[in-house]
């Protein structure tokens, strides 16, 4: 399927990476930059079905100027990458800020960003989806780590970005219904030719952003462009309003010491070969159906019984590696009450018994990605039951401590959570449609895999919208 991709400043940087990333699988890409010479430039070495556009994205002129211009060259437009944007670079306090420099950073990464998503929905709303089962079209916002933590002398950018984050929420819950999925990115430090200029005139101490970073180094630009792939594709399908965020687990790093601590062996690629992966909980559902179909997606797997460390371990050594372990013990409970207090430990003790047997493998080689498994009723209050909400917290969190304490030795671990699968529990979601096992597949191989390689300690919602939806009862689904 060949799709029609706008990127927003993408002459540099991550949207260059992403241009050259959607080009590479087949889709025809619209680049549109402030920097039109730049952008034609980089078009023209992606090869003749490939466009460019000069935009200033602070222009209210712009955003429908653009979105005119590539449904005009390729007849439509099915993936937005909504990544212009600039930082607040110069250091400057909240008191003596200008107002006009506040203004222009406003400008491009809230307002201007805002106004090329509604031109996009605009057009995306009457078109017809490129095949039956996807989506009429896809919306990428770029977010930060920063629209979650304030980083002090940069005051106004991480301002934008929160409200980028909200922005995303509302139209992601609210275009869920006409067939248009929204979701965003929210990066960590990232090696981008901006960064490496900050850099080397001082503004940015490498050395102590990777003492932050429980992976112990800076993102790529290359690995935000898969992961916004990743967010076009899928492996998102049940995402709505959600933000996936990538900065190697620094945002969930919470102790006062270095992050990047080695508790193993010292990080290293995975040796050449088909990636191993062991599936704890294969009885369940979605265990069986990521035995069933991660081969397809490159992976050598085997399955053991929920919480079966010595099975897990057992496993490795028969593959002579693991790298990765999908641990879905207790997801067949996702759509039902913990009843009891004995059911809630069950859940939790099997998902940590099989973490702990990859990690003793993982660290005593260097590498490795965890994956757990657990429901969307611990996203929100009134999404599932109160013991089912209790398990699913307890295990993000657990995640999360696995991704601080084993990071310095390359190990990442996120978890998925994921609900609700009946149909006729989802039928009241933004998205109106329940999570498919296919959909859980999808995205638990993009975890596993080298292009979620900054991707840590994160959290991802395959809730259909869910916890980001806050208004009015939704009607059901037709």
């Amino acid at each position: 399927m060949t799709r029609a991709v706008l990127v927003t400043g993408g002459a540099a940087g991550i949207g260059w990476a992403t241009a050259q990333r959607f080009a590479a699988a087949g889709d025809r890409v619209m680049i549109a930059d402030i920097d039109a010479a730049a952008a034609e430039a980089r078009a023209a070495t992606l090869g003749p079905a490939h466009a460019a556009i000069g935009a200033d994205i602070a222009a209210p002129e712009t955003a429908a100027r653009v979105v005119e211009a590539c449904r005009a060259r390729f007849g439509r437009l099915d993936v937005l990458v909504n990544n212009a944007g600039v930082i607040d670079s110069g250091g400057t306090m909240i008191t003596d800020q200008p107002l006009e420099a506040f203004r222009r950073l406003l400008a491009i990464n809230l307002l201007g960003m805002e106004r090329m998503s509604r031109a996009a929905q605009a057009v995306m709303r009457d078109q017809a989806p490129p095949t039956p089962d996807a989506p009429r079209g896809i919306i990428v916002n770029l977010a930060s780590g920063a629209a979650f933590r304030a980083i002090p002398l940069r005051n106004a950018y991480s301002a934008s970005k929160a409200g980028v984050v909200a922005m995303t929420r509302a139209h992601g819950t609210d275009w869920a219904r006409s067939g248009i999925r929204v979701n965003a990115l929210a990066p960590g430090y990232i090696r981008t030719d901006l960064v490496a200029e900050l850099i080397a005139k001082g503004r940015v101490d490498p050395s102590k952003v990777e003492r932050r970073v429980p992976l112990g180094r800076m993102g790529l630009p290359e690995e935000m462009a898969a992961c916004i792939q990743f967010l076009a594709g899928p492996g998102a399908d049940g995402m709505a309003g959600g933000v996936l965020i990538a900065d190697g687990a620094s945002a969930v790093f919470g102790a006062a010491d270095d992050a990047p601590v080695r508790r193993g062996a010292d990080p290293r690629p995975a040796p050449p070969g088909r990636p191993a992966v062991v599936v704890a909980g294969a009885e369940t559902g979605l265990g069986a159906a990521c035995l069933a179909e991660l081969p397809a997606y490159g992976f050598e797997v085997a399955g053991v019984a929920a919480g079966d460390a010595a099975g897990v371990e057992a496993a490795a050594r028969r593959f002579g590696r693991l790298d990765g372990l999908v641990n879905a013990a207790g997801t067949d409970r996702l759509d039902a009450a913990l009843d009891t207090p004995a059911q809630i430990e069950s859940h939790l003790e099997a998902q940590f018994l099989a973490g702990q047997g990859a990690g003793r493998v993982m660290l005593a080689q260097g590498w490795g990605a965890v994956v757990n498994l657990t429901g969307a009723s611990s996203l929100a209050a009134g999404i599932g039951p109160e013991g089912g909400s209790m398990a699913g917290a307890a295990v993000g969190m657990l995640t999360r401590s696995m991704a601080c304490e084993w990071g310095g030795s390359g190990l990442r671990a996120n978890a998925l959570a994921v609900g609700p699968l009946a149909a006729a529990a989802a039928r009241r979601l933004p998205t109106g449609r329940p999570i498919t096992p296919a959909a859980v597949v999808s995205a638990v191989a993009f975890l596993l895999s080298p292009d979620a390689g900054y991707v840590s300690g994160a959290i991802l919602a395959l809730d259909g919208g869910a916890a980001n939806h806050a208004g009015p009862g939704l009607e059901p689904a037709a």
